[in-house]
């Protein structure tokens, strides 16, 4: 009989197969897994390790630029402002002064075409902003002067062996635009009262209005009220190429009389403009030129030649490179000041005086015009008194007639 062979030892073989298929599968995943634990957890540690290290980065590049700013850049002096305890904030970039009486200029507020940094003028001070490369600020330095620069008259104020203090201050005024407020922010002076505003200029000076903590006033009326020994006056620089130039120095002149007239017991020192940096002029200010600085500061010279009150401050013997121009590392637009020189401007100050007796026997010897300016005062004040009394009794008619009807 001839056997016949079943399927099932097939199916056995095939199952077999198939179960030692899959149990090797399994038993291969089963080691894949085993495998792969270690990697994922590796992974995770991994992840959490660079996210740390980018935490630390970031409190690193924090902390570092915090250091750098409060090291490359001084914060404002507790200077008297217009005799309050608080600084006047000045809000928003640079405002053009054509069409407002608010002394703001467009001028000061373009940014260096040419500078390592994009900087605004803000309320005199300089800002960096944050996507601008870091500025390798420089060093203070020695306060010298540039004999190139100097200049033989007898109203330029020459050094003094013997400099004063910061107490010498403390009852001048400093009256000028953004660059004296950088002066009053960044050089580290702690007396004085300051009137300056953002794009002042010697055109319509009446005019003009300065934003103070008591308000919005004009310089002639912060002159009033309180007498003062000195008046430190740095303006013109926005005058660059705004005057036709044989109007300039009548113009000059008659804001120092009227300075004169209500403080005729200071001293007015005039700064001179300081020189400029044009590599660092945007374009379309090309009129902020060397040769114009030195033309005006020769018509501003020739006024302090001719009003005995008024003497000429040459800021040019300790910021000019040698060659008429800034000194290029002392400004990021070309204008405004770093901190350290501005320092040296007030060192310059301390050094650059007439002192209380010299200038007491000066008065002594214009006793007609102190006369006369003393007689104006009390003329001007008495017709001021006049007109508000006018005025007080204007306003009653018009009331009595209101409550008639």
């Amino acid at each position: 009989m001839e056997k016949t062979h079943s399927d099932k030892p097939d199916e056995l073989t095939e199952n077999r197969e198939s179960g030692g298929t899959k149990t090797r599968t399994a038993a291969a995943k089963s080691r894949s897994g085993k495998r792969r634990r270690p990697v994922r957890a590796d992974a995770g540690r991994y992840l959490i390790a660079r996210l740390l290290g980018l935490v630390c980065l970031v409190l690193v590049v924090f902390e570092g630029n915090v250091i750098y700013r409060l090291f490359t850049h001084r914060v404002g002096t507790s200077v008297e402002i217009m005799n309050s305890a608080g600084n006047a904030q000045t809000e928003g970039l640079l405002q053009d002064s054509a069409g407002s009486d608010v002394a703001h200029s467009t001028r000061e507020s373009t940014p260096s075409s040419g500078g390592n940094a994009s900087v605004v003028a803000l309320a005199g001070g300089i800002v960096e902003d944050d996507d601008a490369q870091a500025v390798s600020v420089p060093s203070a330095l020695p306060v010298q002067t540039q004999n190139s620069e100097s200049i033989d008259d007898q109203k330029v104020l020459k050094a003094r062996d013997q400099g004063v203090d910061d107490s010498f201050f403390n009852n001048a005024v400093f009256i000028g635009d953004s660059r004296m407020e950088g002066f009053r922010n960044s050089s580290g002076i702690t007396q004085g009262t300051f009137l300056t505003g953002i794009g002042l200029a010697i055109n319509d000076m009446d005019k003009q209005i300065i934003q103070t903590a008591e308000g919005n006033i004009s310089v002639y009326q912060g002159l009033s009220g309180h007498q003062y020994d000195r008046i430190y006056l740095m303006l013109g620089a926005n005058d660059l190429g705004y005057y036709p130039w044989e109007d300039f120095l009548p113009t000059f002149k008659s804001v120092l009389e009227e300075f004169h007239q209500l403080q005729p017991q200071a001293i007015i020192y005039v700064c001179s403009v300081i020189y400029v940096d044009e590599s660092k002029i945007a374009a379309g200010f090309e009129y902020d030129n060397n040769d114009n600085v030195r033309t005006i500061n020769g018509y501003i010279l020739e006024a302090c030649d001719e009003l005995w009150y008024s003497y000429y401050l040459n800021l040019n013997e300790i910021f000019s490179d040698g060659t008429g121009s800034l000194i290029s590392d002392a400004s990021p637009d070309g204008i405004h000041l770093y901190a350290d020189y501005l320092a040296m401007m007030l060192d310059y100050l301390k050094t650059h005086y007439l002192t209380d007796e010299e200038f007491s026997a000066e008065i002594a010897n214009h006793p007609d015009d102190i006369a006369n300016t003393a007689s104006q005062a009390v003329s001007e004040t008495e017709n001021s008194l006049i007109e508000d009394a006018d005025s007080s009794d204007s306003d009653s008619g018009e009331d009595d007639s209101v409550s008639a009807s």
